[in-house]
């Protein structure tokens, strides 16, 4: 009887109802999206999709593919009880210019996340992964072996629309999700706040996201975000350049969000 139940199982289980995200962390890149989305799935009703980064929405070739791929990458509705739900945590839905409008079409009612960091960091931090990426058994193809300085250089002179200080222009792309969703549905945290008080940012997110945030369990501090090392140390007039560079981005920002969010990390 065990293996016939067994067998039965994996013949009905495709043609259960899946869990729809009712969160999706849209970014940003190297602001503590893998930590949040640890944090959040320790709630005892928040089911894990497949992995965490489903890509779908901002891959237009994943897209083409329908919603009905897109399911088989979310968990099955449990029969017993009410209350599930699951998410989406894919930092690249923040600057893929059509996400927005793919997520508000088919999760209309979806609480939107995002964590900014500040973008001179954010962006070091971002080449530094994909020039650690010589030789890795599956993003080897993504390795960019030029120098930050070398890398920056390129970009303040020529910024290609998807680079690594593009990635920092938060305005127009948190602009692109309030109108879509409404301010009230589009919760933006800095990364100091999410590393200082990691309790408040998952609470409130969980409050959104109609669930009873005294579930979650105690040491949220526990969970941390991916680290890696750093090659080479940056230049202060480089960064320098970079900040001023990023100046009028950043009043783009404050403009979008109606106040200011500060960035500053210790």
């Amino acid at each position: 009887m065990t293996g016939l139940f067994h067998r039965l199982k994996r013949l009905v289980e495709p043609l259960r109802p899946r869990l729809m995200p009712s969160i999706v962390i849209v970014g940003a890149q190297k602001a503590g999206t893998s930590a949040l989305y640890s944090m959040l799935v320790r709630h005892p009703k928040v089911i894990a999709p497949v992995e965490k980064e489903l890509t779908f929405f901002g891959n237009d070739s994943t897209y083409a593919l329908g919603m009905a791929h897109y399911r088989r990458m979310l968990p099955v509705r449990p029969l017993r009880a009410t209350g599930w739900t699951t998410l989406d945590a894919t930092p690249n839905y923040l600057y893929r210019p059509a996400a927005a409008e793919r997520i508000h079409r088919h999760l209309p009612d979806a609480v939107i996340v995002a964590v900014l960091r500040d973008p001179v960091k954010r962006a070091r931090s971002d080449w530094n992964m994909f020039h650690q990426f010589k030789g890795h058994p599956r993003y080897a193809h993504l390795y960019d072996p030029r120098t930050f300085a070398e890398a920056m250089a390129a970009e303040l002179a020529d910024p290609p629309p998807f680079g690594y200080l593009a990635r920092g222009h938060y305005g127009p792309q948190l602009e692109r999700y309030i109108r879509l969703f409404g301010r009230e549905r589009v919760l933006v945290f800095g990364y100091p706040q999410l590393k200082a008080s990691p309790e408040s940012v998952v609470r409130r997110i969980a409050e959104a996201a109609g669930l009873d945030a005294a579930l979650f369990p105690e040491r949220l501090r526990e969970v941390k975000a991916n680290v890696r090392a750093y090659s080479e140390p940056v230049d202060a007039a480089l960064e320098e350049r970079i900040r001023a560079y990023f100046v009028p981005h950043m009043q783009r920002l404050d403009e979008v969000l109606g106040e200011h969010l500060d960035l500053r990390e210790g």
